[in-house]
């Protein structure tokens, strides 16, 4: 429980962990350099409450969250099985969700989190991880209630918890603390439930007492976690080592135990990733650059199925092509489109400067028209978010195949719901096909109920992009 301040918020913080049905809990309080009586009174209740289960720290000048994860809560992090992160102006709002959790950790998960609600009455937007893509190229949705388990935080090096300076995060630290270690497994449980109250009207929060970039984050916040997302993803992290194979002759049952996993906890295999191999085999063949092209980016979280399906629209209906999203993936789609003409339209110049740079070093950079332009409102539906301005591509307007790559932005359902009929006026009049990459299916699914509400004459495939996604096209005439 990380405080600065918040006396009128520390007791019943505290009060609402000792309502927890699950006991095994202890409580490490970290008081960060309060000027208010938030010291006080936490040890007062800590020591009514938690005696001999729990830990109070008083920094004489602030820290902040992210040093004092690292000063405080990482010395101790491997006498417990898991940690949950709870800050002491907000309150648990289920009295069993600690007993919850601990039931998933019991199972065998590494990360488990719920939603939460304000106390001005806004519902969280947290849900569930694609496990299949890096959580850094998804949007944030693990806030707030979040628990992992603790072997994780001890892989965690000390310059995650700092920015390029040198600095320790005062901004974002949530994220500082959450990509790294999502970043070590896929082992993920979503908890469906508004256990958290987040008190967002607390002035001395980060986001009420800085520059604001929205209600809930302040530019600070934005800044750091954008550079925060930009880290380096850690390794799968490997606790334990693989089961035996059984001899062929006798099948254990589901119940057998092999050293300290069952059966039953070993996850079971996604189909997709057989076909995998098979199709990064036929991309090297038929496109020589994409295996360069893939050494020169980060994780773009594309499986070899999606570039494999963007491949085979491209070859079958492309003139000209149009890209919208993040320099990563763009330098994948020029390197699929080389026999194409190819227009990347990037949001602002530093996303340009991304993808010029790593299209020059692969050679690639003569064949591709790179737009920069800056994001403004548009409004569809009653929805309204900030995308890309599309004035520059009446120059090389219409486009045969259009590719918006929403994952990364922080509203993917509302941008990819807006980005159709903000290209609508640049797309060929004798056909098209749009596709839309998208974190997670419950999401495409949303989209498409969202637009055949309002558009006419389109097919929309689910799943159309290797198993993910959206491809939209004209309905063929008889």
């Amino acid at each position: 429980m990380p405080a600065r301040n918040c006396e009128i918020y520390a007791a019943e913080a505290i009060r609402s962990v000792a309502r927890q049905t699950h006991e095994d809990v202890h409580v490490l309080y970290v008081d960060d350099g309060s000027e208010d009586q938030t010291g006080e009174i936490a040890q007062h209740y800590l020591t009514e409450l938690f005696p001999a289960r729990h830990t109070y720290v008083h920094n004489p000048a602030r820290l902040g969250k992210s040093q004092n994860i690292w000063a405080h809560l990482r010395p101790l992090a491997a006498g417990f099985d898991f940690i949950a992160i709870l800050d002491a102006d907000d309150q648990l709002a289920d009295s069993n969700i600690l007993r919850e959790m601990a039931a998933h950790y019991a199972a065998g998960k590494d990360v488990v989190w719920t939603n939460f609600f304000t106390d001005s009455g806004q519902q969280g937007q947290n849900s569930d991880l694609d496990p299949t893509c890096s959580p850094r190229k998804q949007r944030w949705c693990t806030s707030h209630f979040f628990s992992f388990r603790s072997v994780l935080l001890e892989n965690i090096p000390e310059s995650y918890y700092k920015d390029g300076k040198g600095d320790w995060y005062m901004g974002a630290c949530d994220v500082a603390l959450a990509m790294p270690v999502l970043d070590q497994t896929r082992n993920y449980k979503f908890i469906p439930k508004l256990a958290y109250r987040y008190t967002m009207t607390n002035p001395l929060s980060l986001h009420n007492s800085t520059p604001k970039l929205n209600a809930l984050t302040s530019k600070l916040q934005h800044t750091n976690a954008l550079e925060i997302h930009a880290k380096p993803p850690l390794p799968l992290y490997q606790p334990r080592s693989p089961l035996p194979a059984p001899p062929a002759d006798s099948a254990p049952p589901i119940s057998s135990v092999s050293g300290d996993i069952t059966l039953s906890e070993v996850p079971s295999i996604d189909p997709a990733q057989v076909w995998h191999p098979q199709a990064a085999r036929q991309l090297g063949t038929q496109h020589p650059d994409l295996l360069s092209a893939l050494a020169v980016t980060a994780d773009s979280g594309t499986t070899p199925l999606q570039l494999l399906s963007l491949s085979r629209i491209i070859s079958r209906h492309a003139g000209r092509v149009l890209y919208i999203g993040a320099p990563d993936t763009a330098t994948l789609v020029v390197a699929l489109a080389a026999e194409a003409s190819v227009t990347c339209l990037m949001a602002g110049p530093r996303d340009e400067q991304a993808l010029r740079a790593r299209l020059a070093l692969l050679g690639l950079d003569r064949t591709v028209e790179i737009l920069a332009a800056p994001k403004s409102k548009v409004q569809f539906n009653n929805q309204d978010c900030l995308f890309p301005s599309c004035a520059a591509l009446s120059e090389t307007a219409p486009f045969d195949v259009v590719i918006v790559d929403a994952r990364a932005e922080e509203n993917e359902g509302t941008f990819a719901v807006v980005a159709l009929p903000a290209i609508s006026e640049y797309l060929s009049q004798t056909g098209f096909h749009f596709c839309t990459l998208l974190s997670r299916n419950e999401v495409a699914a949303q989209v498409i109920e969202q637009t055949a509400k309002l558009t006419v004459g389109l097919e929309q495939c689910l799943g159309g992009i290797g198993g993910t996604g959206i491809v939209t096209f004209p309905v063929a005439k008889d």
